[in-house]
């Protein structure tokens, strides 16, 4: 038993020996050789289990997928004599390992000598064309033809070449800094050619609006004149239609708003010519003129104290439209119209119907318009009110 048991062991000893020297497998994915003594017997590209001399053949096994060649990026010179850097790569496959084997024996070697092959073709064809056309036309024609040269050449290796891609182009670094200023500066000019464009289009519809706007406001002033005109004309036609039929009624209103003017209160003394008619419809049943405890001869009567007014005379003597303007300005500073003295009226022509006191925002007819500037005291300042001729339209600049 003893002795079977080590004829046994024996027997496994040689065998893991023996077999291992004897057998060998080639995988799907691989190519295999068979050397003897180091020369080349015959090539084996079916998977399957083998058998070799022990100890005299030896198997060397390649690749049998695709094969990357990578070749580091270069830089290469176009036919303007500019540089571009450019990396590129092919794909290829081991078809005959006798042949690879005897030319270059390892895949190390052969991605050596694939990527020097394959930089000198690239090389070449970039010489032929210009950077411009390289970045922007000719690439794929580029890497068609590389990959036509280069594939007798590995041929000639038992390597068979699929495809040459280009995986990048590029400026060199010093010149790239310089292709991307000029593409902003591009980029720069486009935009602000924009916004110039847009800031004229903004400046023309903005024109636009406000030419017609202006023409609305000048075409609105110059209806409302006419209507305004039409009214005040219409006014003056029934003013003097209804002067026509009473003129006493007439001279007696204007009579009574002279009394309101210069006699705001009581205790008020008038001084006046001996022979005044102002104060005709304030006569009693005998014939004397009395207002406010005054006698039109200037003795004061014995119901009323006496007060003094310097402006009296002027009030007494001023025209429809002075008693108007003192009216109006009375009003505007809030205070008794008899308290203002008239200074001076002088007839002026104004330019526009703003009568010279335009308001702001406002737009007028470019029209002269006849009128009067008067000038009124009231302590020590003095005001200027701006009329129409007619009294119908009353301002002041302050």
């Amino acid at each position: 038993m003893k002795f079977i048991a080590g004829l046994v062991v024996l027997i496994a000893i040689v065998a893991a020996i023996i077999v291992p020297q004897t057998l060998y497998i080639v995988d799907e994915t691989q190519l295999a050789i068979l050397t003897r003594f180091g020369e080349p017997r015959n090539s084996i590209s079916t998977p399957g289990l083998y058998i070799k001399t022990p100890f005299v053949d030896r198997v060397r096994y390649f690749d049998k997928r695709i094969l990357i060649f990578d070749a580091p990026p270069d830089s290469l010179l176009t036919e303007d004599k500019r540089r571009l850097v450019i990396d590129v790569y092919a794909r290829a496959r081991i078809t005959d390992p006798l042949l690879f084997f005897r030319t270059v024996q390892t895949e190390a070697q052969a991605t050596s000598r694939a990527v020097d092959i394959i930089s000198s073709e690239l090389r070449r064809e970039i010489a032929l064309d210009t950077q411009i056309e390289v970045i922007q036309e000719t690439r794929e024609e580029i890497m068609n033809r590389v990959r036509d040269s280069v594939r007798p050449k590995l041929q000639e290796f038992g390597i068979e070449t699929i495809d040459v891609r280009i995986k990048r182009a590029d400026f060199p670094e010093t010149v790239a800094e310089s292709v991307y200023a000029r593409m902003q500066a591009e980029r720069k000019r486009i935009a602000d050619r924009e916004r110039a464009q847009g800031a004229e289009r903004d400046a023309e519809v903005r024109a636009n609006v406000d030419r017609q706007a202006a023409i609305i406001r000048a075409e609105a002033e110059r209806d409302a004149q006419i209507i305004r005109g039409d009214g005040e004309a219409e006014a003056v036609r029934i003013f003097a239609e209804s002067l026509g039929q009473d003129p006493e009624f007439y001279a007696f209103q204007r009579s009574l708003q002279a009394y309101k003017n210069f006699l705001p209160e009581s205790g008020t003394t008038v001084v006046l010519p001996a022979d005044s008619s102002l104060f005709q419809f304030l006569q009693t049943p005998s014939g004397n003129n009395l207002t406010n405890g005054v006698e039109a001869n200037g003795s004061h009567a014995s119901t009323a104290p006496p007060v003094t007014n310097a402006a009296l005379t002027r009030s007494v003597t001023e025209t429809p439209v002075e008693t108007r303007a003192r009216g109006f300005l009375a009003d505007k500073l809030g205070v008794p119209s008899g308290n203002l003295t008239l200074v001076r009226s002088n007839a002026v022509e104004f330019a526009d119907t703003s009568l010279d006191c335009p308001a702001p925002g406002m737009m007028y007819a470019q029209v002269i318009t006849p009128g009067y500037a008067i000038t009124f005291e009231h302590g020590a300042a003095t005001h200027t009110v701006h009329t129409t001729d007619d009294g119908s339209s009353i301002t002041s600049c302050e």
